[in-house]
């Protein structure tokens, strides 16, 4: 599990003390509190986190899958801002289409939704970006190596 997304994940769960939250308050508990990004953002990154299985989403609700307890958040923890692919391929699409943000993440969501789900967020946008006729080749060979640095992170731990 990465580090920054497992702080991330844990927090808003460890500051009510629940293991349970509406995706609002969810939500509310990153963009505003940790003033982490857009809602947009944070919604990007519960979908991401559930086809890894670290949360469960249920109508309004989502539950934590993984023990937040038990995941030490560094005092005065602060999310990177540095773009990942995700934000640069909606930033790429949106530019070249005239799409809003909004707009392309919930296409990707739909097209996630068709593949149910077994498609991390970051290359079902890539997906989205090529059927638009966008070149997106550098940005799905830095997807690639990313995917095979973690491959190998897993099999050395």
């Amino acid at each position: 599990m990465d580090r920054e997304k497992a702080y991330l994940m844990a927090t808003p769960f460890k500051k009510r003390g629940k293991k349970s939250l509406k995706i609002s308050d969810f939500i509310f508990a990153l963009s505003l509190d940790l003033k982490w990004g857009p809602p947009e953002k944070v919604r990007a990154l519960l979908r991401e986190a559930e086809a890894e299985g670290m949360v469960r989403m249920e109508g309004d609700m989502v539950h934590a899958t993984f023990d937040a307890e038990a995941v030490d958040v560094p005092l005065g923890f602060k999310p990177s801002t540095e773009e990942g692919i995700l934000d640069r391929s909606i930033r790429l699409i949106t530019s070249q289409t005239g799409m809003s943000r909004k707009e392309v993440i919930a296409l990707a969501n739909e097209k996630q939704d068709s593949l149910k789900k077994l498609v991390e967020l970051d290359a079902v946008v890539l997906l989205v970006a090529r059927e638009m006729g966008i070149d997106v080749s550098d940005l799905a060979q830095e997807a690639y190596e990313n995917l095979r640095a973690r491959g190998r992170e897993e099999k050395s731990t």
